[in-house]
């Protein structure tokens, strides 16, 4: 008697396909964007580079001190027809897309407080005028910066530049595409040495 072979289950296999998709679209995707952090900009077609911070205060990596921006993006919404992904800090559609802020009493309360925490630890010579040792001229450097940005003027404009590290990005698609071939073959493998 001939051996009948069982027809594939087509549906189900779709499905779990689906389901596997959209599990690895959102990790990547938290992944990648995350990425844009460690590589100092975004890649799309290309690498893209961020602008290096002018401030003395900057982190050795630009958008990078504590950690706090890279770390708000997250898995927002996962179904098999969607994923959304998000950076829920305040700073981080800004950043993203570059424009301008506004300065505000509560900026400049801040730009105060930080220059007299600096200031503070200036040292001085014995006469009392300020030491121009390296490390002096370094938090100096660091209490001017944040004196010019306390004098500023409520309602003074600031541009902050486009510092993109997550949107579309054609090499994550095709990072998708791979993948999905890739399980897709594995799932009909596994189907054919199960006959």
């Amino acid at each position: 008697m001939a051996k009948r072979n069982k027809v594939p289950e087509f549906l189900k296999m779709a499905n779990d396909l689906k389901k596997n998709a959209s599990r690895y679209a959102a990790s990547e995707s938290v992944k990648f964007f995350k990425e844009s952090f460690v590589k100092g900009g975004f890649t799309d077609t290309s690498f893209l580079p961020w602008k290096k911070s002018a401030s003395p205060l900057a982190g050795k990596r630009t958008l990078y001190k504590k950690g706090t921006l890279m770390q708000s993006i997250r898995k927002q919404m996962e179904t098999m027809e969607r994923v959304v992904v998000e950076a829920d800090s305040e700073y981080a559609e800004i950043h993203n897309n570059g424009g301008y802020i506004t300065v505000t009493e509560r900026m400049k309360r801040y730009w105060w407080y930080q220059y007299t925490q600096l200031s503070g630890k200036v040292k001085k010579t014995k006469s009392g005028r300020v030491s121009m040792a390296k490390a002096n001229r370094k938090v100096s450097g660091k209490a001017e910066f944040c004196k010019r940005m306390a004098l500023m003027k409520v309602g003074t404009k600031i541009k902050i530049p486009k510092r993109q590290f997550m949107g579309e990005s054609q090499t994550l698609l095709m990072n998708f595409e791979s993948f999905f071939d890739g399980r897709v073959d594995v799932v009909f493998k596994q189907h054919l040495n199960n006959k």
